[in-house]
Formats: structure tokens, sequence, C-alpha cells
């Protein structure tokens, strides 16, 4: 494998990622609710994300107030990177093995998205605890599922909240017990 080939596969890899990370983020913006409409960030989400939305719109249902059809876009982005790397790499993959590794793939990035903003919200309760910054009602809002339950179980200790470093622990249990398989299936089909 040339090093062209490994830099082409990395810019490959960057570019759908950071598509794959906006789309990422209208469904969390969606789920949560923390960013009204005309918030900058909501609109900057919403207008790289709606040329390519519009198609699925139309026969994907929606959930609550989820839109499923960017699911089904995340999935076939992860799945058209997959392809072209493995193209360019000249690897062997099946259509079955790059569905199930985009599958994974897709798993993977929410489970690393909720560990990411569980540690956020920890840095930013330390530093700065202001409840109307729209960075922490982001984050606590979209963290509130995961924490809450798990708080019931976990008291404060002298004050310490360790409720989101069990959540952690768990979202990483998660990733060695259901997308380490996934993957490892994956390369052998």
């Amino acid at each position: 494998m040339s090093y062209l080939m490994q830099a082409g596969a990395f810019l490959i890899d960057v570019a759908f990622r950071l598509y794959i990370f906006i789309l990422m983020l209208r469904v969390l913006i969606q789920w949560t609710q923390a960013l009204n409409f005309y918030h900058p960030l909501n609109r900057f989400v919403y207008n790289a994300t709606f040329p390519l939305l519009k198609p699925f719109q139309n026969f994907m249902p929606r959930y609550h107030n989820i839109d499923t059809s960017i699911f089904l876009l995340i999935l076939l982005f992860i799945a058209l990177k997959t392809l072209l790397i493995t193209l360019l790499l000249s690897a062997h993959l099946s259509i079955f093995g790059i569905l199930l590794s985009s599958l994974a793939e897709l798993l993977s990035l929410f489970i690393y998205v909720f560990i990411f903003s569980i540690i956020i919200e920890m840095v930013l309760s330390w530093v700065n605890n202001d409840p109307y910054n729209p960075l922490q009602v982001f984050v606590s809002r979209l963290n509130a599922p995961l924490l809450k339950p798990m708080r019931r179980f976990i008291p404060p200790v002298s004050g310490l909240d360790l409720s989101p470093l069990a959540v952690v622990i768990l979202l990483q249990l998660a990733l060695i017990l259901m997308v380490s398989p996934l993957m490892d299936l994956s390369k052998r089909l």
C-alpha cells in the first residue's frame, strides 16, 4: 500500500466523518430541542443537511419529533465511505460486510457522542456552572436519559456525583461487547 493511497483514504475518511458528524448534530438537536430554530449552529446544521435529506423525508416516517430519514442517510454515508476506502486500498469486503461494518460504526458513533458529551458536561459543571449556557443546556438534555436512571442507583458521595463515571464505564463496555464483535464479524463476511 502506497503512502498516496493511505493519504487518499485518510482524506476520504475525514470528509465523510465531518458530514456524518453534522448529520449526527441534527439528530441530537432535534432530540434534545435545546436550541431554537434561529440559533446560528442550528441554522448551519439545517442548511448543510436539508438538500440531501429532502428526498428521503418523503418516504421515511417520523418518530415523535425525530426525522428517521437522517439515520438512513448516516448509514448510507458510512457505507459509501467504507466502500470507497475498501476500493482504494484494494481490500476485500462483501456487501454484507460493508453493511454490518456501517451499522457497527453508526452504533460506535452514537456511543462516542454520549461519552464525549458526558465528559463535556462534567467539565462544564466544574468550570462554569451556568444553567443558561446553551452548551450546558444542550449536553445536560442530551445526557439526561442516561444519567437520571444511574443517579437513582448511585447517590452522590460527599457532594460528588459519580453517576457520569459509571455511565461512561457502561458505554465503554458496550463498545467492547457490542461494537467490536460486529466489526470482527463484518471483516469475516
